[in-house]
């Protein structure tokens, strides 16, 4: 005799029959004659033989090839959703820059066709961005939604962990337009998934093995800090001051304290009840920090990095910190290892090639043979692919350390 089925698991497996008929309904995937979104064997011998008849191209038959040998594709993405596709990607918009930055370094940029305000304005170090093919889909906070659809992408990339509440806004009211539209929730700055981002990203863009390359180019970066600093001792790694853009600092759990930690320093507010707490300036001086750094690149501090060649606005940051009332007692003043950062590379997915010259600052004795420069200028060169030299070019971090 039978047992029947609970009414909750009913329910749950008409909930998906429903979802994936209603997936079913809405993509269209070449070759798939059954509805079943994949092409077997004996579909992929049909589409043959229409080839042989004159009733598709070669190109249309290539497609769906492609597709009978590697699709559908799925990854959990970092939201923890599980995301699959059912062929080849060739309409994408995305929300965040670092995706966009990590798409690039895979060769897999062509597919763009929308981008973040941010990334559209950039025209130093996103020059194919900047004209009229790409269009601009606002920011993450600030959406623009009617011109994400009119695009109608296969598929849309926002934050996962970064701004969660307006990505979320963006992947429901997506979602509920057009069905048709995968959204794919990536971060591309976060030390502790960026590896499995890349290869996700590899494995739904068709470039696994340019991810490889990438990835060895990155743990090589990686490893040769994290080697470099794992016996030391807390009393051998300095106290750091970190200062952002918009005044705050970082606790334990922001991608600032995690690239303090990384580089050798003791973050002073890594304590602190939230991750970026605005922090009494007294607190500053009891805390006693041995280096001060700040970042800028952003809002009133938009200088630096990419599109300056000089440093007058970093050096004068510089010396409105160093006089602020009471920081003459500090050590890091006192010693003058007070320096300025720019968010160009110390942020987003060459994240890595900031650590490099914040290693230079929170270890200078142990990364004195280190050369960021280095590092950097084969990051633009091998994989941006960029026609800009940072001997002529660029300020990120002042003084140099």
């Amino acid at each position: 005799m039978k047992r029947a089925l609970p009414p909750l698991l009913i329910l749950c497996i008409s909930a998906y029959l429903i979802a994936t008929l209603a997936i079913a309904d809405s993509i269209s995937v070449p070759g798939d004659l059954d509805g079943d979104l994949e092409v077997s064997e004996e579909e992929l011998k049909i589409a043959k033989q229409e080839r042989e008849d004159g009733k598709i191209s070669e190109e249309e038959l290539e497609i769906i090839t492609q597709i009978c040998k590697s699709y559908p594709k799925t990854i959990t993405d970092s939201a923890g959703r599980t995301v699959t596709i059912y062929k080849p990607l060739e309409r994408v918009v995305v929300f965040n820059s670092a995706t966009v930055e990590i798409m690039r370094s895979l060769d897999a940029s062509q597919i763009i066709t929308g981008v973040d305000s941010y990334t559209k304005e950039d025209e130093i170090f996103f020059p194919e961005m900047a004209g009229g093919k790409i269009a601009d889909v606002g920011t993450t906070d600030s959406p623009d939604l009617e011109s994400t659809l009119e695009i109608e992408p296969d598929a849309v990339f926002v934050y996962a962990t970064n701004r969660v509440t307006s990505a979320e806004e963006i992947q429901n009211t997506l979602e509920s337009a057009d069905p048709k539209i995968t959204v794919i929730r990536l971060d591309g700055s976060n030390p502790e998934t960026y590896t499995e981002e890349v290869e996700k990203i590899s494995v739904l863009l068709d470039r696994e093995e340019k991810a490889d390359e990438y990835i060895q180019f990155y743990q090589n970066s990686v490893d040769q800090m994290t080697d470099s600093i794992y016996d030391l001792s807390e009393e051998e790694k300095p106290r750091v001051y970190l200062e952002t853009p918009t005044g705050k600092t970082c606790a334990e759990g922001s991608m600032w304290h995690q690239r303090i930690t990384i580089a050798g320093g003791r973050n002073i507010f890594e304590n602190a009840s939230t991750k970026y707490p605005e922090v009494d300036p007294e607190s500053v001086i009891v805390n006693d920090p041995e280096i001060v750094i700040k970042i800028c690149g952003t809002g009133s501090l938009s200088f630096g990095g990419y599109a300056d060649d000089d440093a007058p606005e970093m050096e004068a940051l510089r010396e409105e910190m160093m006089n602020r009332p009471g920081w003459n007692d500090i050590t890091a003043v006192e010693n003058g290892n007070v320096y300025i950062l720019s968010i160009d590379v110390f942020g987003g997915a060459k994240y890595f090639v900031g650590l490099d010259y914040l290693a230079k600052i929170i270890q200078p004795d142990i990364f004195s043979d280190l050369d960021p420069k280095t590092v950097h200028q084969e990051y633009i060169t091998r994989f941006q692919e960029l026609d800009y030299n940072l001997k002529n070019h660029g300020v990120f971090v002042y003084p140099r350390p």
